[in-house]
């Protein structure tokens, strides 16, 4: 007979912190600080039916969390993330009036308008809402919003971000656009440029204008991966 725990135990879910970056506009339009936005859905049933909440649910018994994460963002708003980061987790024992729930939170960035959500499972809506002017959230969502951003500022500040949203060649103002979509405020693009050639992370692609601002750029990545493995944590970029 197989062992059973005699002690009551919390059940395990996860929570998907999904944040948009709008598309640059053209070169000109893309001198300011872009708004990022969060994927949202509507909760069908109790508790908390009808609020806003993040994707997210119970995990099932042999499955991996990242795999619990994937599955439930993909029921219920339809979105599958390129990559999907662990944040952390969170267990208080009130934050849920079913019994006592463990979450493990993580989080993405995408492009908001390539990937339009479309509710599905235990949600009747799903929308994208700019991260500034959210409705209130269910459970402790508002908590695990505001944390998941601040860890993005974190990894922003000390390391190379957003690489998965780039194409294989791109401009310094497109990657200055998502570092202040992720950050919330004002980068230069060549100071940022500047860090990133530093470090050996990036290098002018072939054939690329000298203009820093019109010249185009690649990821480099043998120095890539060998700083990955080191951990991106600590390096600065100063930003």
């Amino acid at each position: 007979m197989p062992f059973t725990y005699q002690y009551p135990r919390p059940a395990v879910c996860v929570d998907c912190v999904v944040f948009g970056v709008p598309r640059p506009p053209s070169r000109r339009g893309r001198r300011r600080i872009p708004g990022l936005s969060v994927l949202l859905i509507r909760r069908l049933r109790e508790p908390f039916a009808g609020r806003y909440a993040l994707p997210g649910g119970f995990v099932e018994i042999d499955e991996p969390l990242e795999a619990a994460a994937r599955r439930e963002l993909v029921e219920e708003t339809g979105i599958t993330p390129v990559q999907l980061l662990p944040v952390g987790m969170y267990g208080d024992p009130g934050r849920d009036p079913r019994g006592r729930t463990i979450s493990a939170v993580f989080r993405a960035v995408v492009w908001k308008q390539e990937h339009p959500p479309t509710a599905g499972d235990d949600a009747d809506a799903a929308a994208w809402f700019p991260l500034r002017r959210l409705p209130a959230l269910a459970f402790d969502h508002d908590l695990i919003v505001r944390e998941t951003w601040q860890s993005l500022r974190r990894a922003v500040r000390g390391g190379p971000c957003g690489a998965e949203l780039l194409p294989s060649e791109f401009e310094a103002e497109t990657l200055a656009w998502v570092y202040r979509a992720m950050l919330g405020r004002w980068v230069e693009a060549d100071k940022l440029l500047a860090q990133l050639q530093r470090y050996g992370l990036i290098r002018q692609a072939a054939g690329g204008q000298k203009d820093a601002a019109v010249g185009r750029y690649r990821w480099n990545p043998a120095s890539y991966r060998k700083q990955e493995k080191l951990g991106f944590d600590g390096l600065g970029l100063g930003l």
